[in-house]
């Protein structure tokens, strides 16, 4: 393979922009072979190595005369071949002049610097050399100046940065212009025997001056070369001193959260014991000891300490010596009071347990991820250094290697070897009893390769193509019951064709979210990261894809079997109910099989989206609720599903949309749970906008799904007038949040018209097709307004209505996540910052994309000038620094007005830019993880505008939008440049 394929395989995906620029760097090495290549007068043919010349040692170069050089770069011609002393260490016997050089090296004679082959020895030239006569017929005139010695075979070499210089201890003899000493022996000889008028024709003094420029040439590319390496050295090196830093502040912070929980376990553990021997209560003088409300539920500590007795893992931390003291200092351990807050704010064992084995899980795969960081990016450094060496037969070899990147930081560096093992350490002594070889195997499992997957291809390949054969061929029956004589059993078919149509959206939904993941995939989009899967054991989206197959395969038989009236008469009716049987005990099965970790995963996230508001809100908690949005022609199935059957089938056209106001309550159950979650993310940080401009849409959402169940019950036309209004709104209102805060484009100062930025797709066509059908399918409802003298307003229209609006919503997760990804670009984001369970002095250290250019911007100091360079840009070519009308006028006045004058254009731009960039942004605080500060922690804020307390939380850090938003917008523009 490739590097340049494998770079792209193993490169962090947040980080692409951090790593040195492989692909620009080999279009600086070609630019730089093309420069020589002229120089030395070859064709491109040349230039591809059929008359390369051979790399000659330096001892030759340095007592070799300039014909021993000139011999000795076409030693690779046909005799020489042949002779005993063949290759680039063959030494020359004796010196000959060019004359004898000319005559005497036999297969030099015809095709002495041209292409074609040896001419017959009936042709001139060879009668000219065999004839001692004529021998003096092609001497070379004496020389005009001198020319400096040639002892590598290419004369720009000597020019090279990284290359030794050849001694100029010798001159030629003969000289037939100025121009000459621009040029290798081989182009001399080439000129003097070619035929062509214009070299014949061509002026002295401009081949000189050509050859000159071609020197320039070359010294210029060389030179572009290195300040590229130079400045993506420096990239890659402040970037790991950033990263570097991060970690060491993370590692303190994970070591106070252990010795936390150790002291407060070992704390627990000695209370019980006490009360065990009967020493509890007021009598033994330890009072201090019981927290705060301990008293009012001491009766529950009692059962706890018998249900949950201590393990071996905390056996374990009660033979670690504790910590005498505490971050901040604080009294010694025998005095302290471990449990210092109110019993309200007090943390258990084992949640703190699960919460930091999480964290310090996650850290240690950040560490491998920047290890690798680190490698890839010097394996980069000697490719690109290799390339060049090759490109110019540079001596010594790795000159810049040797003298730059080796001597870098992030190359030396053990700091990150020893974090690793600090973790490893550290996960053995407090998860895993000091067993290290458990903990390091554990910990490694983080950033296992992927495994071999053809196997689940075969198998949804297989129960694809069997369940699609059953599904049409059940399909084909219960159409043909459709028109059955009996009008019972085309009632029946009628609502059993509903409750499979509902459940086959559920399976449609599910592969458009796979195949979602193999484009997320093939375009290096981090899901896992995003959904928070465990990187230990998150399917493949091939793996992921056997739940629906299988579910195919088993809706299929359940059809055909159902409309083929197999069994009993009985039966007819209660395939359905078999049917969702299986796939629940599909879903729910405990036992550890068919991935048990992905369908807990998959359980649980249904149990906190049914229980939407009281947990916090996480990307898959919204992700989710959106999900079902779509799927409304499903959840109002549940109605009808139990109507049916509670009713045993008796008069099943009460339990449609025209009598059962029940089904109206199920089509607004989706949008009740993302209002309830938008409702929670404003409790959680006190922030109108977007949470509550979000739970307006929602709410609309609502209103529209109520009219159009009060239209369907009593079919008035000011019940339509309403529903076509709040639809209206509603769909407006969607497309819009779509298009500006899901998917952030529409942006009109951005790289790509009409997108953003940073883009992660590679087709551009797919943002431009999903921003015009989005907005169209948004107003599908215009259906239900059109088919108005069917109260059942035709199942088939409601069913194809449900299929678009599902198939929109494939196309919004794709553009979500890949917005996401991009914001996780922007913030260099690859790690998780997961929540620790204690509040001590010293808060969890944020990931953040801060350097010193947003730094200075902060600070009220513009950044450095730095070089842009384009992908349109031709090899070497460097663009200028964007130049703004504003730094241009700025330039011809007084430094008082010209500070005015960028205060009032930055004040008046930010009115435009900053409503933009908020609406762009705002996606971002949709799942964002922000624990509650303490009373009194936070200053109260009615608007959510965010004013500094004078302690500051940890939600005021995190939730520094403005801060966060100077840096997102400074990255940017070097982004524009380096992308591709």
């Amino acid at each position: 393979m490739k590097f340049a394929k494998e770079l792209e395989q193993d490169l962090v995906p947040e980080w692409r922009i951090k790593y040195l620029n492989y692909k620009a760097g080999k279009k600086y090495v070609k630019s730089v072979s093309r420069a020589i290549s002229k120089v030395n007068g070859a064709t491109p043919s040349i230039r591809r190595g059929e008359l390369r010349p051979r790399k000659t040692p330096t001892s030759f170069q340095n007592r070799a005369t300039p014909n021993d050089g000139l011999e000795s770069r076409h030693g690779n011609s046909g005799s020489v071949r042949n002779a005993s002393t063949v290759g680039p260490m063959a030494t020359p016997t004796a010196t000959r002049n060019e004359g004898q050089s000319l005559t005497r090296s036999p297969g030099n004679a015809g095709n002495y610097g041209s292409f074609v082959a040896t001419p017959p020895q009936h042709s001139p030239l060879a009668l000219a050399t065999t004839t001692s006569h004529n021998r003096n017929a092609f001497a070379l005139p004496g020389p005009a100046i001198d020319e400096p010695a040639i002892g590598s075979g290419r004369l720009t070499l000597q020019r090279s940065l990284s290359m030794d210089p050849v001694p100029d201890n010798k001159r030629s003899t003969t000289m037939p212009n100025p121009s000459m000493m621009t040029r290798t022996p081989s182009v001399r000889l080439r000129r003097l025997f070619s035929s062509g008028a214009s070299d014949a024709t061509a002026p002295e003094g401009g081949r000189g001056d050509m050859g000159m420029y071609a020197l320039d040439t070359v010294r210029q590319r060389e030179q572009e070369f290195f300040d590229f390496l130079d400045g993506e050295l420096d990239k890659v090196e402040t970037f790991y001193k950033q990263k570097e830093e991060q970690a060491g502040q993370r590692l303190t912070v994970l070591r106070e959260q252990l010795h936390e929980m150790r002291n407060r376990r070992a704390s627990e553990l000695a209370e019980v014991k006490r009360r065990k021997r009967g020493e509890a209560g007021n009598g033994n003088g330890h009072h201090h000891l019981i927290p705060n409300g301990e008293s009012a539920q001491g009766w529950i500590d009692p059962i706890k300490s018998k249900i949950f007795k201590p393990g071996p893992n905390s056996k374990a931390l009660m033979k670690m010596p504790t910590t005498p003291l505490f971050s901040g200092g604080g009294p010694t351990e025998g005095g302290r009071d471990y449990v210092k807050k109110p019993h309200d704010h007090d943390v258990p064992y084992r949640t703190a347990k699960r919460k930091l084995k999480l964290a310090l899980q996650e850290f240690y795969r950040g560490l491998e991820l920047l290890k690798s960081y680190t490698l890839l990016n010097r394996t980069a450094f000697r490719k690109l250094n290799k390339k060049y060496d090759k490109a110019v037969n540079a001596r010594p070899p790795y000159k810049y290697m040797n003298e730059r990147v080796n001597k870098s930081w992030f190359v030396n560096s053990d700091v990150l070897d020893s974090h690793i093992i600090a973790v490893e350490d550290l996960y053995a002594r407090y998860f895993e009893k000091g067993n290290h070889k458990i903990a390091a195997g554990k910990l490694r499992r983080l950033t296992r390769r992927p495994k071999d997957v053809s196997g689940s291809t075969f198998l949804n390949g297989i129960f694809i193509g069997i369940g699609a054969v059953f599904t049409l061929q059940g399909l084909v029956y219960g159409v043909e019951l459709l028109f059955d004589p009996d009008p019972i059993v085309r009632e029946q078919t009628t609502y059993l064709m509903q409750l499979y149509g509902g459940y086959f959206l559920m399976l449609y939904l599910f592969a458009l979210f796979c195949g979602d993941c193999y484009l997320w995939n093939k375009n290096k989009i981090n899901y896992p990261f995003i959904f928070e899967f465990d990187p230990r054991h998150h399917l493949d989206w091939r793996e992921l894809a056997e739940f629906p197959s299988f579910c195919l395969l088993l809706l299929g038989v359940f059809i055909w079997l159902n409309f083929t009236r197999y069994g009993s008469p009985d039966m007819f009716l209660y395939y359905p109910v078999l049917l969702i049987f299986f796939t629940l005990v599909l879903i729910l099965l405990p036992a550890p099989v068919l991935g048990h970790r992905s369908r807990k995963w998959f359980a649980y996230s249904h149990y906190r989206l049914f229980f939407a508001g009281l947990f916090p809100v996480e990307f898959r908690d919204f992700f989710l609720g959106d999900m079902y949005c779509s799927l409304t022609y499903a959840t109002c199935n549940v109605e009808l599903f139990f109507c049916l059957y509670a009713r045993s089938w008796n008069d099943p056209s009460q339990c449609n949309s025209s009598h059962s106001r029940l089904l109206g309550f199920f089509n607004t159950v989706p949008a009740i749970w993302r209002a309830f979650q938008c409702i929670r993310r404003y409790a959680d940080t006190k922030n109108m906008f977007p949470h509550l401009v979000n739970c307006g849409k929602y709410t609309m959402t609502i209103l529209a799904a109520v009219m159009l169940s009060l239209y369907r019950i009593h079919d008035t036309h000011s019940n339509l007038a309403l529903f076509v209004t709040f639809s209206t709104v509603n769909a407006i209102y969607c497309s819009i949040w779509d298009l500006l805060m899901d998917f952030s484009l529409l942006q009109p100062d951005a790289r790509h018209n009409l997108l953003r930025d940073i883009l992660a797709l590679k087709r551009r066509w797919v943002y431009y097709f999903i921003m015009i059908v989005d907005p169209i399918l948004r107003f599908a409802w215009i259906f239900y307004a059109i088919f108005t003298h069917d109260t059942q307003h035709s199942t088939a229209v409601s069913f194809l209505l449900g299929f678009a609006e599902v198939t929109r919503r494939g196309m919004w997760a794709l553009l979500r996540v890949e917005n996401e990804h991009c914001t996780n670009v922007a913030q260099y984001k690859a790690s998780r910052d997961v929540p620790l369970p204690y509040h001590l002095d010293h808060e969890p250290l944020i990931e953040r994309p801060s350097s010193e250019e947003s730094t200075n911007e902060r600070d009220g100091v513009p950044p450095p000038a730095m070089p842009v360079t384009s992908a349109s840009a031709a090899p070497g070519e460097t663009l200028a620094p964007v130049a703004t009308a504003e730094t241009t006028a700025s330039e011809s006045r007084t430094p008082d007005e010209s500070g005015l004058r960028r205060r009032r254009q930055s004040e008046v731009r930010a009115g435009g830019e900053s409503i933009r960039r908020i609406m762009a942004e705002a996606h971002r605080q949709d799942f964002e993880k922000k624990r509650r500060p303490a009373a009194g922690e936070r200053s109260a804020d009615a608007a959510g505008a965010g004013t500094v307390a004078d302690i500051p939380s940890e939600e005021e850090d995190d939730d520094d939008d403005e801060e966060d938003d100077e840096d997102i917008m400074g990255e940017r523009l070097e982004m524009r440049g380096a992308e591709q």
